[in-house]
């Protein structure tokens, strides 16, 4: 008759079972991926005037040139989200657009000192390369981080923190330079 009961059994199951916990321990229906976004920022209450930097591509596409906008935001009015609004409209000064035409711009929400970029679902069917992709992710950070004093950008995608947009990975946030 065969023993069930062996020394090498015993030892499998033991690993089958430390498997599954880890497996249980790390998955990603048990893992919160919800980023809890406050649903009001508070801005003054009256007109001002702002000069905002915003970040178009080189027409080589090689880097950055900035391009700055003496705008008056409206009562209520975000800077970093009339920022992301003027960066959609596109360049007025001979530069080339990050954002494709037509596109949506992002929503921006800033809790303590970061700020987080929503990416519409059109965002996720860019097309672009690796360059574009690029450009577009660090052309929209660097303009948020250049209108007032929050520290780091993360992205979501439709609400959801985003890991990748295209080929670029999104799982850090973009940080001012030290």
């Amino acid at each position: 008759m065969k023993r069930y009961l062996t020394l090498w059994n015993v030892l499998g199951l033991l690993l089958l079972l430390v498997g599954v916990a880890v497996y249980l321990a790390s998955s990603p229906a048990r893992q919160s991926g919800v980023v809890n976004l406050p649903t009001e920022q508070v801005e003054p209450e009256v007109p001002r005037e702002v000069e905002l930097r915003l970040y178009f591509a080189k027409n080589d596409a090689t880097g950055f040139l900035i391009e700055k906008r003496k705008v008056t935001l409206a009562p209520g009015e975000s800077a970093y989200q009339r920022a992301l609004d003027e960066l959609a409209a596109g360049p007025t000064q001979g530069a080339a657009p990050i954002v494709p035409s037509g596109f949506p711009a992002p929503t921006v929400f800033v809790r303590g000192t970061t700020a987080y970029v929503d990416l519409p679902e059109r965002y996720g069917r860019l097309g672009y390369g690796t360059t574009g992709e690029t450009l577009l992710v660090y052309g929209m950070a660097y303009t948020v981080l250049d209108q007032g004093p929050v520290e780091e950008v993360r992205f979501l995608y439709r609400g959801q923190p985003a890991a990748t947009l295209g080929h670029l990975s999104l799982l850090e946030p973009i940080r001012r330079a030290r």
